[in-house]
């Protein structure tokens, strides 16, 4: 034992003696220091044993970061408790006839909640881990979900108004931005984040194409200059694993990474990032709409979730 504490102070203490003296050499006068002392692995190994470990452990490195072993469903509800605040209505201010045929009222999507189920519309969730997703790896990424990685979607307006007014893509995926109206639309897409942005004048009949190219950490306004009543929101990933709510409220995503720690982020326009959420009656808190969940291989985990009112107001 004597011994094993003679080679450890030897080992400690040998460069620190070498660095002091190094620095009382030459007086006052300033020296370069020495070269930064390199790990010796072998010192390192008799270090280890000397306090009960093992040689092997010495050169172990840290373990690889976890992968998935299989595929899951994350499906389910979002409902409102209590009585949403009314939708208003939103001003016509020019082409009455395309904008308000028959002199129809026109209501703001900000929050629309199905009077039957209590769903709410255009509920975002998106898998965010966090912004860090190995794009083609066939272990996170289903091969259903290759056929479309790069594929054009259709993003249209209709009597002045974005027929998707909550609207989700891929980062490598183009939108077909189309006008059928009879009347000129300006598309204004605010991307955030590595996303790009067009504002782009589109004529009666006509379209424009959008290519993100990068992805978003978060939804963005689109707009029309010439009709300012519309609005909607778009967001763009690098991940396939997202969904928007139908108008009951249900959304589903098949084929998740099952195995390993993922974190959504859930979101809506006039709530922002969803927080206090109960799930089948039980209260819970997401930070910022965080939700983190580990899915099981084959599983078809079922969220139905209940926002209060007071969220929305």
């Amino acid at each position: 034992m004597a011994n094993d504490k003679r080679v450890m102070t030897n080992l400690v203490l040998r460069p620190v003696g070498l660095f002091l003296a190094l620095l009382t050499l030459g007086g006052g006068c300033a020296r370069r220091l020495p070269p930064a002392e390199r790990v010796n692995t072998q010192n390192v190994k008799i270090l280890r044993t000397s306090f009960g470990g093992t040689a092997t452990e010495a050169a172990t490195t840290a373990a690889p970061s976890a992968e998935p072993t299989g595929w899951a469903t994350l499906k389910g509800t979002f409902k409102i408790d209590g009585t949403p605040p009314p939708r208003q209505a939103v001003a016509i201010t020019k082409d009455h006839d395309v904008c308000a045929p028959g002199g129809k009222t026109v209501l703001s999507e900000e929050l629309v909640v199905d009077s039957a189920t209590q769903g709410i519309k255009d509920v975002l969730i998106y898998l965010a881990n966090p912004g860090k997703f190995p794009v083609g790896d066939a272990k996170w990424e289903h091969a259903d979900y290759l056929a479309n990685a790069t594929a054009t979607l259709e993003y249209d307006q209709k009597n002045c108004v974005f027929l998707n007014h909550m609207f989700a893509m891929r980062s490598k995926q183009k939108a077909k931005v189309l006008n059928s109206d009879p009347v000129g639309h300006n598309t204004n897409i605010q991307a955030t984040g590595k996303a790009a942005q067009i504002n782009a004048t589109i004529p009666s009949g006509s379209s424009t194409t959008y290519e993100p190219g990068g992805e978003s950490p978060e939804p963005f306004s689109v707009s029309c200059a010439i009709h300012p009543w519309m609005s909607a929101r778009m967001i763009v990933r690098d991940s396939p694993y997202f969904a928007v709510t139908k108008p009951d409220g249900s959304f589903e995503i098949a084929n998740v990474p099952a195995g390993v720690p993922l974190e959504f982020r859930v979101w809506q326009e006039r709530g922002k990032f969803l927080q206090d959420v109960k799930i089948d009656g039980k209260p819970e808190k997401w930070n910022k709409g965080r939700l983190k969940l580990t899915l099981q291989p084959g599983e078809p985990k079922e969220l139905n979730v209940v926002v209060d009112a007071a969220a929305f107001k």
